[in-house]
């Protein structure tokens, strides 16, 4: 059924003001009646390895606060997150610390949400993506059910978190509006059974205190919220910074310059970019010199055994404080003596080769801890270097990098970085304690409170419903209380629609040209409209509006086009989006219209063929809102369809 495009007509909000924090608190406690008190935000950051969560009301950001979950069901130790693992036995379910040391949990599962085909190839073949699928099916349980296990038992501990720190009264009369972070390379369609697994977990369940609203999202724009918004006061107007998100799994890049400082305004400089080369990569290569040093013995280790040495003497041992050294000092770790049974004391003192095996225990040097982690930080350099070049081509100078994640923690990082950055007087900065690793969980925070719901995939329906009620007066008056506020955001797709229009010899091909009887002239098909292009800059709340139209020869036509087609929003992330379409032009979303009118009642049009039809003059809005944007249609000024919100940060 065609679609024809009329004349341009772009409606364009310009009102971008930010506000500073103190004045627009002091405003909306003046002008409204609400409490804002009665709002809590709550931060989940599900990692491929590990998971964080934060939470806060108004009152805590208010006082500057934010609040980590650091105690976690099981162990003893202050950490920032729990292992994002799983494991089935008898009908119960075990998380985090809580798995036996003797068992080999479900590890990786979040990466299963992916289609095979849009699984990166350095994991397609994984041993733990096979095994995860494997362990699922024997369970009967599939990717979403396995996150939804997750999520159910970390959202249990966050709701215990926060009741023992405010009192269950108090927690149970809150509204909560809940912020997941997800992968910025994350199709549409992983964030759906995203949202499906947060539902099944119990995230939004009924409450006394109003409908808990759900928004996604990505991960490396919380990272930089964290990271920039605690640096306020360090910041000039024009600096230039790229948040380096370096995690278990994926490493992400994005960069933003700083447009205002009083108050804090941000603008995406460049598209950002990201690559698998994370922390447990960084573990592969360890493990694979060990075995390789212990040759046959290592065959003899338990899962416990391996768990030993890669969790206990690696992993929160080497791994997170290991700085290169030239003093000849050793890094030492105890082997399991399992690995030596029945082979004799000459095992466990083998000089024969480097490093060498003494009392049981492997003498690494510093170089060969150097080479566990160059592969990744290689990976890393390259990534950063093409951000660099991307905003040296814009005519903008990166001022810093600002190192986050898991892997961001490590004091080897940041000392190689600077190394390789020092001539290009780029600064590389990485904060004590537990703020790297959390800078997710905490950026979350922060983009609650920028624009509600802004990335609205709600547990209601639609980006409008989850603003109702009186959560939702209150997330409305949030959109302007944020510390910082990301003013633009470079998009990662190209969207449009697929229309038809009058041949024009000056531009179009003879052959791509047909004979179009209704309108007695010759027309071309499969012509692109863009809303928007990979790459362009998406000011915030400026909606692009184009008006269309299409013909209905009877009824019959007309009842179909309501019941079975729906306007399609297309996409194509190629660098230079094509004009006509063709394979590399993907489906995005689709807007089912809900016209309730009467064939009859739409207006009379007499086409030159001389042939009276029914013609339905229309538009299509795009609403940009951070990293997602919004379709609706619209016939006489009144929306009769919407899409939903949709990330233009990956595909759909």
């Amino acid at each position: 059924m065609p679609i024809f495009r009329s004349k341009s007509q772009n409606n364009l909000n310009k009102n971008n003001s930010v506000w500073s924090l103190k004045n627009v608190v002091d405003r909306v406690r003046k002008k409204t009646t609400s409490n804002l008190d009665d709002l809590l935000i709550i931060g989940i950051d599900f990692g491929t390895t590990y998971s964080g969560a934060a939470w806060a009301t108004v009152a805590d950001i208010e006082a500057d606060g934010v609040n980590i979950i650091t105690s976690w069901p099981d162990t003893g130790v202050q950490e920032g997150k729990a292992p994002t693992e799983l494991f089935y036995e008898h009908g119960k379910t075990m998380w985090g610390y809580g798995i036996p040391r003797d068992v080999e949990p479900v590890r990786w599962f979040k990466l299963l949400l992916l289609k095979d085909e849009d699984q990166p190839r350095e994991i397609k073949g994984h041993e733990y993506l096979i095994k995860a699928r494997e362990m699922l099916v024997d369970e009967g349980k599939s990717t979403v059910d396995a996150i939804a296990d997750y999520l159910r038992l970390l959202w249990g501990h966050v709701l215990e978190t926060i009741i023992k720190a405010r009192g269950k009264n108090v927690v149970e009369a809150l509204c909560f509006h809940v912020v997941i972070t997800v992968p910025a390379i994350w199709k549409n369609y992983a964030r759906d059974a995203m949202l499906e697994a947060t539902q099944n977990a119990g995230i939004t369940a009924p409450r006394r205190a109003g409908p808990t609203t759900i928004s996604f999202a990505p991960e490396p724009e919380a990272a930089a919220l964290a990271s920039i918004c605690e640096r306020a006061e360090d910041l000039e107007e024009g600096d230039v910074f790229v948040i380096c998100d370096a995690g278990g799994g994926t490493v992400d890049l994005i960069s933003y310059k700083v447009e205002s400082v009083e108050p804090v305004a941000l603008q995406e400089a460049v598209v950002g970019s990201g690559g698998l080369c994370g922390g447990i990569f960084i573990d592969q290569q360890f493990q694979r010199i060990c075995k390789a040093r212990l040759g046959r013995h290592w065959s003899s280790l338990s899962p416990t055994g391996i768990l030993d040495i890669m969790k206990d003497e690696w992993e929160t041992g080497i791994k997170r404080h290991f700085k290169p050294v030239s003093s000849g000092k050793e890094f030492i770790v105890k082997i399991p003596a399992e690995a030596f049974k029945g082979a004799g004391p000459s095992a466990m003192n083998d000089s024969s080769k480097k490093p060498i095996i003494k009392d049981g225990r492997i003498h690494f040097t510093s170089e060969n801890i150097e080479q566990t982690f160059l592969n990744s930080f290689t990976s890393i350099a390259t990534l950063l270097d093409a951000q660099i070049d991307q905003t040296k081509r814009s005519n903008l100078k990166v001022k810093g990098i600002i190192l986050v994640g898991g892997l961001g923690c490590s004091p080897y990082l940041q000392e190689y970085l600077k190394a390789k950055y020092k001539r290009k007087n780029i600064d590389v900065l990485q904060t004590d304690g537990m703020k790297p690793r959390t800078a997710i969980c905490r950026g979350a925070i922060y983009k609650g409170l920028i624009s509600g719901v802004e990335a609205a995939i709600t547990t209601t329906g639609g980006a409008d419903a989850g603003r109702s009620g009186r959560n939702g007066r209150a997330l409305n008056l949030l959109e302007h209380k944020s510390p910082v506020t990301i003013t633009s955001t470079l998009s990662r797709l190209s969207l449009g629609v697929t229309t038809k229009r009058r041949y024009d010899e000056d531009i179009d091909a003879v052959s791509d040209r047909f004979w179009y009887e209704q309108e007695q002239c010759y027309y071309v098909d499969g012509v692109m409209e863009w809303y928007i292009k990979k790459g362009q800059n998406v000011q915030k709340n400026e909606p692009v509006r184009k008006s269309f139209w299409r013909t209905f020869e009877d009824e019959s036509v007309y009842e179909e086009y309501l019941s079975e087609s729906p306007e399609d929003i297309m996409q194509c992330d190629l660098e230079r989006p094509p004009d006509q379409e063709n394979h590399l032009i993907t489906d995005f979303c689709a807007i089912k219209v809900d016209l309730k009118k009467d064939f009859e009642d739409l207006d009379d049009y007499d086409t030159p063929s001389g042939k009276r039809v029914k013609r339905m003059d229309f538009e299509i809005e795009m609403i940009p809102s951070g990293a997602s944007v919004e379709f609706s249609v619209y016939y006489n000024g009144r929306k009769v369809g919407s899409s939903g919100m949709g990330s233009i940060m990956g595909g759909a």
